[in-house]
């Protein structure tokens, strides 16, 4: 299979081969150790663009403290095979991470380990999480759900700190493309009660062939079911408000009714791409709360439950 062909069935792979201007890709580590005192972001990506091209990584820890570090693109390396990249000595896959960071506010040195991962379901409709428009070539911004779920295993040194994240739960997503959207929603979490839970919920303006739609999609795991909210699968959004502490979702299908209901939590601030450039910011929480009913069309209560330490952006 070439890379070419390859790259859309494994949306998890480096994309960008090819792309010599205005284009960022980057992959979302989300780690929580077992206490969930302990809640680290670790963002690894690459910006091409005229002007300021590097790779980086990016970290934000407890939710305050925010560092970003910069490398050489020749610092930055991967597989065409399977996914697998280096950042400087820092290495990143599906199933494990090596880190020796020395930010300005942050270090971290260690290795963790990831076990029983849950992977998106994919057909042929949808190789990735995008559905038909992952072949599309010409999308602003293309997303993708590496690890629905999986479990930690390792230590951290973490600004001299040894921290234990055995027990902890993981979540592992990217973004890839030109620019963010305009306009987004998006928080995760996979810390709920009863550890087979994962909601993942994402809506933006999109930009299409010189016009836009706002495209939606949503993820839920409990117990062995996954499934899949979004615009392509005829999936619709009921309900959405948002009063600057607190967002309510209503999402329905033929079959059932996702309710979601998040408060929000003060975080850090992090960059995002425009146009390949990391030149905008977005505050991100990462202990927020959210609140989840899965009910079937006919009102059939299936699931009720509230997460915690959940990642939460909004750009207005």
């Amino acid at each position: 299979m070439t890379y070419l062909i390859k790259k859309v069935f494994y949306p998890e792979i480096f994309q960008g081969k090819y792309k010599k201007k205005n284009y960022f890709e980057g992959w979302y580590f989300k780690i929580i150790d077992s206490t969930t005192e302990h809640a680290l972001v670790i963002i690894p990506g690459i910006s091409i663009n005229q002007e300021d091209s590097h790779a980086f990584v990016q970290i934000m820890y407890r939710g305050e403290q925010v560092d970003y570090i910069r490398y050489k693109i020749s610092d930055f390396w991967y597989s065409e095979n399977r996914f697998e990249i280096m950042v400087g000595d820092n290495y990143f896959s599906r199933y494990q991470i090596s880190l020796d960071l020395q930010g300005r506010k942050i270090s971290i040195k260690g290795k963790l380990r990831f076990s029983n991962p849950i992977t998106f379901p994919k057909t042929w409709y949808h190789p990735g999480i995008m559905g038909p428009f992952s072949y599309l070539p010409f999308m602003e911004c293309y997303h993708g759900v590496v690890n629905i779920h999986h479990d930690i295993y390792g230590v951290l040194d973490i600004n001299g700190k040894i921290l234990d994240f055995q027990g902890g739960f993981g979540y592992i997503e990217k973004d890839w493309g030109r620019s963010f959207p305009k306009n987004w929603i998006w928080f995760q979490s996979n810390h709920f009660p009863a550890g087979k839970t994962t909601v993942m919920f994402s809506v933006a303006n999109i930009p299409f062939l010189g016009t836009s739609f706002t495209g939606f999609l949503a993820i839920f795991r409990y117990d062995d079911h996954v499934l899949l909210f979004t615009t392509y699968t005829g999936a619709r959004i009921g309900k959405l408000y948002w009063d600057d502490k607190s967002l309510f979702v209503s999402i329905q299908d033929l079959r059932f009714r996702l309710e979601m209901h998040v408060i929000y939590s003060d975080g850090g601030v992090l960059k995002a791409p425009l146009n390949g450039k990391m030149a905008r910011t977005i505050k991100e929480s990462i202990d927020s709360t959210v609140g989840v009913r899965l009910l079937t069309r006919r009102g059939k209560l299936l699931y009720v439950g509230t997460g915690t330490n959940t990642g939460f952006e909004i750009k207005e």
